[in-house]
């Protein structure tokens, strides 16, 4: 049975790494996504699962990331979970919000909560 692919989409070398590491503890595929590549085709080359997303990446943002994703009726059904170090704003936590999307921050939570949210959305994408 072919394992089911957690995207990674982070441009922190060290953090994207760890989330792969998880992912993998947690019997699935990681994918780091190369920040130069066409997010869109690399969701259609890859078919994830789910999606780990940071929101500030360089060169781009993560909500227009989230917001190409979730406008594509092909990809919006696919679970995002974010993780960021940046301090969201009541507009950010709503469209995160509107999406379905919930996050975590950085340096606030622990890596119980992590495991958990990735076996939660691989799960919800079984559904």
């Amino acid at each position: 049975m072919k394992k089911k692919t957690v995207l990674i989409v982070e441009d922190s070398p060290g953090f994207s790494e760890l989330m792969k590491y998880v992912v993998e503890d947690e019997g699935f595929k990681g994918v780091i996504f190369p920040l130069e590549e066409n997010f869109l085709k690399w969701v259609e080359k890859e078919k994830p699962s789910a999606i780990i997303m940071d929101l500030a990446l360089n060169r781009m943002s993560g909500f227009d990331l989230i917001r190409e994703l979730k406008g594509n009726v092909k990809y919006k059904q696919i679970p995002v979970v974010v993780i960021t170090g940046r301090d969201l704003e009541i507009k950010d936590i709503t469209e995160l919000k509107v999406h379905g999307i919930p996050y975590m921050r950085k340096g606030r939570v622990d890596m119980h909560e992590i495991h958990q949210a990735i076996r939660t959305l691989v799960e919800k994408s079984e559904k």
